[in-house]
């Protein structure tokens, strides 16, 4: 008696800084259910018991496996890079997951900086020295915890994690593996030498597999608690900037991604490597892309819809305000602001700024402010500073490639604020295009899981379509942003003196 072979369901899960969401889809990225838990972390935001972490991403999976009916043959696990424990021979975490976000290992990431040099470092491994490396972690982890260290069998990622509490295995992904700033970005293998810095060896390394391939099987029991399939492969996915960009078609070289959240990272293809010291002068990263084959350059800002957060918190006092009420109010000051250039002009760093032209120095400035500018214009003006901004860091991509992007594919949570999507559109002189799925990277993630059951990884694609700019002024934004933007953040930044006297300003010059 012959039937109707049962369509696959695959899983796809993204463990992020402020939330693990999960989602249940068919192969071609129908979306059956998805659901998501907050990420749990300390009071600061720099370490996630990882038993905890690990429920809230198996929670919202069980939530989807409940709400569809049943389980995912595959699962694949994607999220933030950098974050992640240490664990014993029985696979226990020694301490807390340490977050990209920690600043405590500051000082080691000087001292690779100082003592190894940033140039040599970033050739070998495509990344820059900084605190949030697992590098930094380890020789900070030497010398403050020597017996963890000591005791440390191997090192888990957030995304690795949750792939072992699922099939018992630690093992992660080359996109991974290319952030700790202990993997040959060029050879695709761990580097014995840098590893040795921090006492630590190959063998104390998680297994790197390749695209689509499972680091494990879910067992019986797990597979019960949570309603898949038993002996269902999971997948590392890999970084979540670049698993939503796959999602959401980036496949392609001259392709990119402008990954818009809290932080934003601009992620362009290329078939070839960059030039590492023109990358490492403009402050961006460099690595393979998910599928192992293309190359992908990352330049990040780290104030993004941290602007938009900002903005409601201090200026219009909606710190304790649902979301959706913040979200509400300031959509509303935007649209009164009319349509084309506010006229103002917005550096939009918060924090310094990372790339291109590295200066950790820089912050928040506004220039053109008059008398006759109101909270709607401020609000708008914001976003036209990181439209700029985001031009720029892809506009410097495509000269390290060679040639400008053909199309910029803007996805994640900041998409929701259409005239933000319509400015980036009106500043570009290239193809802008949206994908609106809110869960990119975990389709992402459920495509590579697909691959472990013979799947084409590239069948499912996140729908996107041209963005349109004609009504935002894309004459007078571009003119803007050549005149007025690029002439103001190239200058030198100025420098106010300290209230706190010159032990202050000595520091911060």
């Amino acid at each position: 008696m012959s039937g109707k072979r049962r369509e696959a369901v695959l899983a796809g899960v993204d463990v992020g800084t402020t939330h693990c969401k999960a989602v249940l889809c068919t192969p071609d990225g129908t979306v059956l259910a998805q659901a998501q838990r907050r990420t749990p972390a300390d009071a600061l935001g720099h370490a996630h018991d990882a038993a905890q972490l690990c429920r809230a991403a198996l929670e919202a999976l069980a939530a989807c496996t409940a709400a569809a009916g049943r389980g995912p043959d595959a699962v694949g696990v994607t999220g933030m890079a950098e974050t992640g424990a240490p664990l014993d021979a029985e696979g226990a975490p020694l301490l807390p997951a340490l977050s990209w976000s920690d600043p405590r290992p500051a000082v080691h990431a000087e001292r690779l900086r100082g003592e190894y040099g940033a140039a040599e470092l970033h050739e070998a491994t495509g990344v820059l020295p900084s605190p949030k490396v697992p590098l930094a972690k380890w020789l900070w982890l030497q010398e403050e915890h020597p017996d963890v260290l000591r005791r440390m069998r191997t090192w888990a990622g957030a995304a690795d994690l949750v792939a072992h509490a699922l099939t018992g295995v630690v093992g992660t992904d080359a996109t991974f593996a290319q952030r700790t700033m202990a993997w040959d970005v060029h050879a695709g293998v761990w580097h014995a030498d840098l590893l040795a810095l921090a006492g630590l060896d190959v063998d104390r390394m998680p297994a790197v597999h390749l695209p689509g391939a499972p680091v494990g099987r879910i067992g019986a029991a797990t597979a019960t608690a949570l309603g898949a399939v038993p002996g269902a492969p999971v997948v590392v996915a890999g970084h979540d900037h670049l698993v939503g960009a796959w999602a959401a078609g980036v496949r392609t070289a001259g392709e990119s991604a402008d990954s818009m959240g809290t932080a934003e990272a601009v992620v362009s293809l290329a078939d070839a490597a960059p030039d590492a010291p023109a990358t490492r002068r403009q402050g961006m990263s460099y690595g393979r892309h998910v599928d192992g084959a293309l190359w992908c350059t990352v330049a990040g800002m780290s104030s993004s819809g941290a602007l938009v957060e900002w903005f409601c918190d201090r200026l219009l006092g909606l710190a304790d305000a649902p979301l959706e009420e913040r979200y509400r109010r300031f959509t509303a000051l935007v649209e009164e602001a009319g349509e084309g250039p506010t006229g103002l002009c917005v550096e939009p760093y918060l924090y310094g700024r990372s790339a291109p032209a590295p200066d950790p120095a820089r912050r928040l400035a506004i220039h053109g402010l008059e008398t006759g500018h109101g909270l709607p214009a401020l609000a708008k003006a914001l976003l036209e500073g990181a439209s700029y901004q985001a031009r720029w860091m892809a506009e410097v991509q495509g000269e390290l490639a060679g040639a400008p992007p053909h199309t910029v594919t803007l996805l994640g949570g900041s998409v929701r604020q259409r005239t933000w999507a319509a400015i980036k559109a009106a500043v570009s002189p290239w193809r802008t295009l949206l994908c609106d799925a809110p869960d990119a990277a975990c389709l992402g993630a459920a495509a590579w899981a697909g691959a472990a059951l013979g799947l084409d990884p590239a069948t499912p694609v996140a729908a996107r379509r041209p963005v349109d700019a004609a009504s935002a002024g894309a004459d007078a934004y571009q003119r803007a942003y050549r005149t007025v933007f690029l002439p103001v953040v190239t200058m030198p930044a100025t420098r106010f003196p300290s209230i706190a006297g010159p032990a202050s300003e000595e520091a911060s010059s």
